[in-house]
């Protein structure tokens, strides 16, 4: 008898860990077809990939349609631009950088906190359902990421290039999933 029940409890364990993989199963595909969907839309497939790793790493990308992926994907972008003010401000509190080096670091906050205020404004639209002005505030926040690198010389030279390149793929990535959705 204590056989039988343990070979029920072992049947039913094994019921709730291949009903949960499945849910995983499905949440990760819808967010594979969301990004294949929005990155092959715009001829910007080298993101695919970029974009589910991104989301997937994502608390409540599981359970989540694409307007809700594309919520997460700009909650990213505003974590991620919180993130590099911080990183900025970091380098410049470490010091020893050249004149120049530090007008770009200047430049490079300035523009990623005006981008900030921005994040929110694209959040509310994105709420509200006004996606023109979500891709037209995206538009905008992605400028910060490209203004910085620039400040540097361009060419990913600055101490903030893979903090640039995160920052515009994110950028387009929920940019790309929210035109995905018109």
């Amino acid at each position: 008898m204590a056989a039988r029940l343990v070979s029920v409890a072992h049947l039913l364990l094994l019921l709730v860990v291949l009903a949960g993989s499945r849910r995983v199963a499905l949440a990760s595909e819808t967010v594979e077809q969301t990004c294949a969907k929005a990155t092959s839309g715009a001829g910007r497939e080298e993101l695919a990939p970029f974009c589910v790793s991104s989301l997937q790493a994502a608390p409540g990308s599981d359970g989540a349609d694409a307007r809700g992926l594309a919520a997460i994907a700009t909650n990213l972008t505003l974590a991620n631009y919180t993130a590099a003010v911080a990183t900025i401000k970091a380098l410049e509190r470490r010091g020893g950088w050249s004149e120049q080096s530090r007008a770009a670091l200047a430049t490079c906050r300035q523009r990623y906190i005006e981008a900030l205020n921005v994040v929110h404004s694209a959040v509310h639209a994105l709420a509200t359902g006004n996606l023109r002005g979500y891709v037209s505030d995206m538009e905008v926040v992605g400028k910060a990421a490209t203004d910085c690198e620039h400040a540097f010389g361009g060419a990913g030279s600055g101490p903030l290039r893979k903090v640039d390149e995160d920052a515009g793929n994110l950028v387009v990535v929920a940019t790309l999933i929210v035109r995905s959705l018109q």
